[in-house]
């Protein structure tokens, strides 16, 4: 280990805090600007959709009477073969992940 160089560094070290003590007591201050978030096109649409879809109604009442009306009158059927379909295919999409 070679301390002159270290003294050398601590040498140049203690000059460059004499500049900018210096600069600071002349009234020469860097400007600071406050932080700022630039939101890219795409992130500003999404935060649009986001925004609309907290707006919406968490339950559509309409189609909620729809369906109760037609099972409180026995219109209501279920197709069973399309829901044994729609089950597989889920549980196919699940074993994926």
């Amino acid at each position: 280990m070679n301390i002159k160089n270290i003294q050398n560094i601590a040498k140049v070290y203690g000059e460059q805090t004499k500049v900018s003590k210096g600069a600071k007591s002349q009234g020469v201050s860097p400007t600071q600007r406050p932080d700022e978030v630039i939101l890219s096109s795409h992130a500003q649409e999404v935060s649009q959709h986001l925004r609309a879809i907290k707006n919406m109604p968490e339950v559509r009442e309409a189609k909620v009477q729809e369906f109760s009306d037609k099972i409180a009158t026995g219109q209501y059927k279920v197709d069973s073969r399309e829901l044994a379909e729609r089950i597989i295919a889920y549980s196919k999409n699940e074993r994926c992940y």
